[in-house]
């Protein structure tokens, strides 16, 4: 079974302007290394413009594109993003452009009931991740709605961004009220504990040790720590080594990583004794760079680069695993 456990969908806001201004912050670095902008000062519109990013900042992306993205993928992991403030916007998961059947004004406080129209529509090849940010309208509510997207929608697990709405995984007061929930619930909770390239987004509140207090406290919860933690590959690793229902999906980090690369950290993972059942595949999609097919065949490649680096090829059982059979075994679909 093929799964991109980690993909993105419709849109962020409903504001163009504010649609591209985001996109760009994110992807500045990214044009500035491949040197399609200058990396001495800030870019001048019409250096936007010829570096291919153009206008098109968080793009609108409909059920139809990321199924024509993802060619032999059995199924695909869509995840809300919870409704917050940035620069004075509300921003999140929100359909601006009517392509669910979710009435009324498109607003980020629907991003759950968009996630489970998404899935509706295709419940074969969409899995859909709710969303919830206890700094919004405070941690009670938080659970009410992450009880509502479970029971009421159907949503199969849900994804939290900590270091985008300012708040530490490891609070008590915001943090274990929703994963009491959760376990409660029997969903698994994807964490964005990773870095990112957004300028607001806070560091000191990413690190993955910060989960550690998940998994001393709740032990039945599954958690999946997005990204590989990166650029704190090893203290994911930690994690996963620590605590027995501590996942992760490698996107972002498999997208920087080169085949060769890739291959050395699946070896280190097995010798920091992480067992490759613990890793999913994820893209990120439709971030820049992030292709699925392009992703999927740099890791189907990496034993091309065993011989090389004096290590034993890793076998396609676990490859097949880290494809989608490890996601797919957690969430009871094998």
């Amino acid at each position: 079974m093929l799964i991109d456990a980690h993909t993105h969908i419709l849109s962020l806001a409903g504001d163009t302007d504010f649609n591209t201004a985001y996109g760009r912050e994110g992807s500045l670095c990214i044009y500035r290394s491949h040197g399609k902008l200058p990396s001495h000062r800030m870019p001048t519109e019409q250096e936007w413009e010829e570096s291919g990013c153009g206008k098109a900042g968080f793009p609108i992306t409909g059920p139809d594109a990321s199924i024509a993205a993802h060619p032999g993928f059995d199924k695909i992991v869509v995840l809300g993003v919870s409704p917050q403030f940035l620069e004075g916007k509300l921003i999140g998961t929100v359909d601006t452009a009517g392509i669910t059947d979710v009435s009324g004004p498109a607003s980020p406080e629907k991003c759950n009931d968009y996630i489970a129209a998404i899935v509706r529509g295709d419940p074969d090849r969409f899995i859909g991740f709710g969303s919830v940010n206890p700094n919004y309208r405070g941690p009670k509510a938080a659970v009410t709605e992450l009880e509502r997207s479970v029971r009421e929608l159907g949503l199969s697990g849900v994804k939290l961004y900590p270091m985008y709405q300012d708040w530490s995984p490891a609070d008590p007061i915001l943090g274990f009220p929703l994963y009491e929930k959760a376990a409660e619930l029997g969903i698994p909770v994807m964490i964005h504990q990773a870095g990112s390239t957004r300028i607001d987004a806070r560091m000191e509140y990413a690190r993955p040790a910060l989960l550690d207090a998940i998994g001393r406290h709740f032990r039945d919860l599954r958690v999946i720590i997005a990204h590989c933690g990166i650029p704190w590959i090893d203290e994911a690793l930690f994690m996963l080594t620590k605590h027995p229902n501590f996942y992760t999906e490698i996107s972002y980090y498999i997208a920087s990583a080169t085949e060769e690369e890739l291959f050395r950290f699946l070896v280190h993972a097995e010798q920091s004794f992480v067992p490759l059942e613990k890793i999913f595949f994820g893209t990120d999609y439709p971030g820049f760079l992030y292709d699925p097919v392009a992703l999927m065949t740099k890791l189907r490649n990496v034993n091309a680069h065993a011989e090389r680096v004096g290590a034993e090829p890793i076998p396609e059982s676990k490859l097949d695993g880290i494809a989608g059979d490890n996601f797919a075994r957690v969430l009871g679909l094998l």
